[in-house]
């Protein structure tokens, strides 16, 4: 009895003194190193997939406005534009092109002389149609305050 006792204490004393890393490895399960190295490795992983989506997101805005900026039109199908955003800065009528893209409209961009880029949203040759359009977009969260119509026969764009 005696001697269970103490080999009893002893494997007691030895699982304390060994840890589970000990048992896990006979078993043929990670150790804490092993479980270690492969946290680091996922972190890893991780952050390298995190890097190549942004290059990816970087790279689709950077199409997204490439195809912008090849969309800005001369020849004005239409009297009456409806527009959403006039800009100076490169690359901000772009933003505001995708964004409409991504809303569902089909919208375009208009060089005026002066070096403004606008955005319109949509185009008609009766003004009542565009002024109803106006007052809808209003309702949009993405509209801003101050969105007009823009009547070709005022000459202000690029031909």
């Amino acid at each position: 009895m005696k001697a269970v006792r103490v080999l009893s204490m002893l494997l007691v004393a030895l699982t304390l003194l060994s840890g589970c890393d000990f048992f896990r490895s006979i078993l043929g399960k990670p150790t804490s190193k092993d479980i270690e190295r492969m946290r680091i490795e996922a972190q890893a992983q991780a952050k390298k997939q995190r890097q190549l989506d942004s290059i990816n997101k970087a790279k689709a805005e950077a199409d997204a406005m490439a195809a912008a900026q090849q969309e800005i039109i001369k020849n004005l199908d239409k009297r009456y534009y409806v527009i959403l955003g006039s800009f100076k800065v490169d690359g901000n009528a772009e933003k505001m092109y995708a964004m409409l893209e991504k809303n569902g409209y089909t919208p375009k961009t208009i060089r005026f002389k002066n070096g403004f880029d606008l955005v319109a949203v949509a185009s008609f040759d009766d003004y009542r149609k565009a002024l109803t359009e106006l007052d809808n977009l209003r309702a949009y969260e993405y509209c801003p305050d101050d969105v007009w119509v823009y009547d070709v026969r005022q000459a202000l764009h690029e031909e």
